[in-house]
C-alpha cells in the first residue's frame, strides 16, 4: 500500500461526449450508479468535463456569439453536484477539451469559433457569458466546496501543438493567468485551485521551462499530468519528484493507464498497470491519483472499456486494488 488517495475520472456518464447534462441525455440512475461505485472504493474524487465538444450544444449562440448557458444543463450539474455532495464525493471539474481543436477535422468555421475561446477577448466573453453564470450558479446552491479543483482544459498541450495559439506557449500561459484571476474572483471560487492539465509521455513535445516559475504554467495552482504506459512507469520522474520537494505546488496525476497503443482487454494487465502507476507516482512526488475511467456500460468489446475499472456490469480486479488501497489510508 502506498501513501497516497486515489480517485478516478468519469469524463462523460452514458459515454454522451459533450452532450450529457441536457434533458435529452441526462441519466440521474445512471450519475447515481456512477457516485456510488465512486464512494464505494473510498474515492474522494471523480473528475468530470462539462464544456468538452468543438459545438458546446448546452450553450446559446447568436451570430456566433456565447450569449448564455441552456437553463437545463446548468440544473442537471446542481442535481449532480448535489448527489456527489450526498456521498462525501468531490468533483473535480474538467472545463474545455483540447483534443477537439482538429485542425483536420473541423471546418473553418467551427475552427475559428473555437479558437476564439483560446484568445483573449473570445476568452472573456466564454467567461462573462458561460463561467460567472455556470460557477454562480453553483455557489448559490450551496455547491461550490464540492467542487475540489479545475481543469481550464484537458491536456492543453494538444491545442499548442496544433497552432490554436498566436504565440504557442505564451498564449497558453497568458489564457491559464487570464481565465484563473477571473475565476477567482467569483464567489465561493476565491481559493479553489486551477490549472490546465497537461500529457506526459516520451514522444511528446513539452516546454523545457515547463516546471518554472516564470514558465509557461506560473498562474497554475497544481500541475496535473496524464501518463499512459503499459508499465505503470512516469517518464521524467526524477525531474518531477525534484519539482515536488522544491515547489509549494503539488502535482497530480490526473489520469493513468495502459499504453494507448494496447487495445487489449485484460484484467490482469489493467491490475498489475494499476499497482505500479500507484508505485510510481508515490516515488515521483505525485500527492493523489485519479485512475482513467471508472465505468464502461456499452455492450461488446469496445475501445475504451479496455480502461474501465468497472465494464460490463461489473468491477474488475484493479478496481478492488483500488478499493483496498483507499481503505488503508
Amino acid at each position: 500500500s502506498f501513501a497516497i488517495p486515489v480517485g478516478f475520472n468519469q469524463a462523460w456518464f452514458n459515454n454522451d461526449y459533450s452532450g450529457q447534462y441536457l434533458d435529452e441525455y441526462y441519466d440521474q440512475a445512471e450519475v447515481i450508479r456512477v457516485l456510488n461505485l465512486t464512494q464505494e472504493a473510498g474515492a474522494q474524487n471523480l473528475r468530470l468535463w462539462f464544456f468538452e465538444s468543438p459545438d458546446f450544444p448546452m450553450l446559446l449562440w447568436s451570430n456566433d456569439q456565447i450569449v448564455g448557458v441552456k437553463k437545463d444543463f446548468i440544473l442537471n450539474v446542481l442535481r449532480t453536484l448535489e448527489l456527489a455532495k450526498a456521498r462525501n464525493v468531490k468533483v473535480y471539474m474538467t472545463f474545455l477539451d483540447a483534443h477537439s481543436y482538429r485542425p483536420d477535422k473541423l471546418n473553418r468555421r467551427e475552427l475559428q469559433k473555437l479558437r476564439s475561446i483560446y484568445q483573449q477577448s473570445g476568452g472573456q466573453d466564454f467567461l462573462n457569458n458561460v463561467i460567472a453564470p455556470f460557477l454562480t450558479a453553483i455557489n448559490s446552491a450551496g455547491l461550490s466546496s464540492t467542487i475540489s479543483r479545475i481543469d481550464i482544459a484537458n491536456e492543453m498541450d494538444t491545442v499548442v501543438n496544433r497552432f490554436g495559439f498566436n504565440e504557442g506557449w505564451n498564449g497558453a500561459n497568458r489564457m491559464l493567468c487570464q481565465w484563473s484571476s477571473f475565476i477567482k474572483n467569483i464567489v465561493g471560487f476565491n481559493s479553489t485551485p486551477i490549472t490546465f492539465s497537461l500529457r506526459l509521455h516520451p514522444l511528446l513535445y513539452l516546454p523545457w521551462d515547463l516546471l518554472s516559475e516564470t514558465g509557461p504554467m506560473k498562474c497554475a495552482d497544481f500541475l496535473d499530468f496524464h501518463s499512459y504506459a503499459n508499465s505503470g512507469k512516469i517518464h521524467r520522474c526524477r525531474a518531477l519528484k525534484r519539482y515536488s520537494q522544491t515547489n509549494q505546488k503539488p502535482l497530480i496525476l490526473g489520469e493513468f493507464g495502459q499504453s494507448y497503443f494496447d487495445h487489449r482487454y485484460d484484467d490482469d494487465l489493467q491490475e498489475s498497470n494499476t499497482r505500479n502507476y500507484l508505485e510510481s507516482a508515490n516515488k515521483c512526488g505525485f500527492s493523489e491519483a485519479l485512475a482513467w475511467r471508472l465505468s464502461d456500460i456499452r455492450p461488446g468489446r469496445n475501445k475504451e472499456a479496455r480502461y474501465s475499472f468497472e465494464a460490463f456490469g461489473s468491477p474488475r480486479p484493479a478496481y478492488q486494488v483500488i478499493k483496498e488501497h483507499n481503505s488503508s489510508l
